[in-house]
């Protein structure tokens, strides 16, 4: 905390070893004096399951676009972020019936489990007493594929064995999203990591991540920030 009741915390808490489908608890604490606080949420191709204080749970399914919820002043939250490959599995669903969507968790599990599940997350607890599918193992694959910086989706295909059809219906039923999505995601996501090291010019965190080009970036990343590439990494990075 910085020491000002007007401000946001958050921090997350990352599995000690490799988890089947746990990217990370979390934890956001909006100041008593803050008024209406306006978080950015960008797309990660993970879902979230959020519970406030007042014991709301919801089921935040993966984004195509930068979300911007409204939090009250003197909110808590507290959540579980799922794995890009388990969300279908876990949640015992095609992913894609929840991409851009929040819906209640007692719509997807009966009121008992809901309520556990719930408690848990509140708590922290790394059991939190959900049961998923199985799962197949050729969408960690996939996603590997399709997160280089040179991924051509035929060739992802072509690696495991299928046609892009097939592909894109597996993607889908997991994930939530299709392959040309989590291609766009994974690049997004790999300029916001390459910017949060030393500052270095777009043009070349451009090429590192995967663009084009610089103005390839700025289209990019503002369809799926709202902001330019210049201002979200002042808005991450202030008084850098």
């Amino acid at each position: 905390m910085n020491g000002s009741d007007t401000a946001s915390f958050y921090r997350e808490r990352r599995p000690a070893a490799g988890h089947p489908f746990v990217e990370c608890w979390w934890e956001q604490r909006i100041g008593e004096r803050a008024g209406e606080y306006v978080q950015r949420v960008l797309p990660d191709a993970c879902a979230d399951l959020i519970v406030t204080a007042d014991g709301r749970a919801t089921v935040v399914g993966p984004a195509t676009s930068v979300q911007l919820p409204r939090l009250a002043g003197g909110a808590r939250l507290r959540g579980l972020r799922l794995r890009t490959a388990a969300i279908g599995p876990v949640l015992r669903l095609p992913a894609h019936e929840l991409r851009d969507l929040e819906v209640p968790l007692s719509d997807l599990f009966p009121a008992g489990t809901a309520a556990r599940v719930a408690e848990r997350i509140w708590r922290g607890d790394q059991s939190v007493a959900l049961d998923p599918d199985p799962g197949d193992r050729r969408v960690e694959h996939a996603l590997n594929g399709l997160a280089r910086p040179a991924a051509r989706i035929a060739d992802v295909a072509g690696d495991l064995g299928m046609s892009e059809r097939h592909l894109r219906r597996l993607v889908l039923a997991h994930t939530g999203l299709e392959p040309r999505t989590l291609r766009r995601v994974a690049r997004f996501q790999r300029f916001l990591g390459l910017a949060s090291g030393a500052v270095r010019p777009l043009v070349t965190l451009a090429a590192d991540a995967g663009y084009t080009d610089q103005a390839h970036l700025s289209r990019e990343v503002r369809a799926l920030s709202g902001l330019t590439p210049a201002a979200l990494l002042a808005e991450r990075h202030p008084g850098r």
